[in-house]
């Protein structure tokens, strides 16, 4: 982030931002923010009660964005609500976020009996998400975060925090949907036992609805509404992007990682979890349209839990020498005693 930042001009232009707050000289900071949808967030941050839609060109995009507001409220109430400060307010939040996606990810790994330090790989795989200032890395935490405190039966706390990572980026919403699914069949045998069990994780989409309303009626455009070239025919946009793409290779590349990380998972742990998470990510990835294929590595973002949940349960069978590797300095890692955690089963 730091080297991204540095190598920006100053006083500099942005190129082409979608957000007018920014269609001006910008500093090396604004720059970088600019570039990506790190803007989109910057004026939400400067706009917490959506009052001022007109500051992208189209209200639907607009309205498409506030969709995820945890973000920019974040960094409206760390900024104080100073424009100046947003962008960096944003990039301490990235760092932070990453920080956070690091330490969920260990404690997911340790309850797999894996390793650790394996985490500290999170950040190469969500580079496009620290570059832009995205509340990617944050989502994932609290999903990763709810999910080990559903397995410990803390359902209540595991619940409200789905409900927040619901509204920091919606897309964790297949996540909390793979779970439910996965709760209802280990759930008992009877229909009631089943529907209480999975009752609680209604809440989020609950939650994701109501919000989606209330930015309808301030903006008077609905974020469901801007779906074109995002969302499309199975597989459509994928192909499409190969086509146009000229980083077809690396799209191809990531696609097939997430094919054998999901393929692998069912080979090995198919009762895990997370397995059922990341192989429902991969459905869903499918369904992404040439926009997000193309435009910045979006489909880093969007599928990142499919990388990062769907390793675990494959790190998981391997042999326990490249599981647990050794800590820097020669030190053996130390590990939880026990069997692997209750999403291993």
């Amino acid at each position: 982030m730091a080297a991204t930042i540095a190598s920006e001009p100053t006083p500099c232009c942005s190129g082409a931002p979608y957000v007018r707050l920014y269609d001006r000289p910008l500093n090396r900071l604004d720059a970088v923010l600019a570039r990506g949808d790190g803007q989109a967030f910057a004026a939400l941050a400067q706009d917490p009660l959506l009052q001022r839609p007109s500051v992208i060109a189209n209200r639907g995009d607009f309205a498409y964005r506030a969709q995820r507001p945890v973000w920019g409220a974040l960094a409206w109430m760390l900024s104080l609500g100073q424009p100046d400060a947003a962008a960096w307010v944003l990039a301490l939040l990235t760092i932070g976020s990453c920080a956070a996606a690091c330490a969920v990810g260990a404690l997911l790994l340790r309850e797999h009996q894996i390793s650790p330090w394996w985490s500290l790989l999170i950040p190469i795989v969500a580079l496009e998400t620290v570059r832009e200032f995205t509340p990617e890395l944050l989502a994932f935490a609290l999903l990763g975060l709810g999910l080990s405190w559903w397995q410990r039966d803390h359902h209540r706390s595991a619940t409200v925090v789905f409900c927040v990572a619901a509204l920091t980026r919606e897309t964790m919403l297949v996540g909390v949907g793979a779970l439910a699914l996965w709760t209802l069949i280990q759930a008992g045998p009877t229909l009631r036992s089943k529907v209480r069990s999975v009752l609680p994780l209604g809440a989020p989409f609950v939650v994701y609805a109501g919000w989606v309303v209330i930015v309808t009626a301030r903006v008077g455009a609905s974020p469901l509404g801007r779906s074109q070239g995002r969302l499309g025919p199975p597989g459509m946009g994928l192909v499409q992007s190969l086509e146009r793409s000229p980083a077809a290779a690396a799209i191809l590349g990531w696609f097939l990682v997430a094919v054998g990380l999901c393929a692998a998972g069912l080979l090995v742990r198919r009762a895990d979890v997370l397995t059922w998470i990341a192989a429902a990510f991969l459905c869903f990835g499918l369904l992404l349209g040439p926009s997000v294929w193309l435009t910045n590595a979006g489909y880093t973002r969007t599928l990142l839990p499919l990388f990062i949940l769907g390793a675990i349960p494959v790190l998981g069978a391997l042999p326990a020498r490249v599981r647990r590797p050794q800590a820097p300095f020669g030190a053996r890692l130390a590990l939880p005693p026990g069997g692997a955690g209750r999403s291993a089963r």
